[in-house]
């Protein structure tokens, strides 16, 4: 698969997260174009459905991009988190895709480099694995 055919859906919580993104912006850094930016107001609104969904409709790789736990905005929401993200990659496994498509990421407010390094490595790990998508995605 080459970079041009890849396609990557980030769930960015509308606090620390998207702070990542947008002080990248800002700085000028650049991240790649088959990035997909959906703004949540909390990674724990991401429903493991909306994760699947993103594969099924096509995403190559999906990318949880969150707070820092010590500095969650809603504080007890960080296990609910978790548990989507553990129920996703189980279901995965069920259907025979690779866990390496979800990744759970969770950054200090306004870590662009952080960010760019993360998502950039994720970008590029689909170059070396061998996608199945589901029957039906474009």
């Amino acid at each position: 698969m080459s970079k041009n055919d890849t396609r990557i859906v980030v769930f960015a919580c509308n606090w620390d997260g998207l702070s990542c993104i947008e002080d990248a912006a800002q700085k000028r850094l650049t991240f790649p174009s088959c990035v997909n930016i959906v703004r949540v107001s909390c990674l724990s609104r991401v429903h493991t459905g909306f994760m699947l969904k993103a594969l099924e409709m096509g995403a190559d790789g999906v990318m949880l991009l969150g707070c820092d736990p010590r500095s969650c905005h809603f504080g007890i929401e960080e296990k609910l988190v978790d548990q989507n993200y553990e129920k996703a990659r189980s279901i995965m496994r069920l259907l025979g895709l690779k866990e390496e498509r979800l990744a759970l990421v969770r950054l200090p407010h306004g870590d662009s480099v952080s960010f760019i390094k993360r998502v950039t490595d994720f970008a590029d790990q689909f170059d070396k694995l061998d996608i199945v998508k589901f029957r039906g995605s474009t």
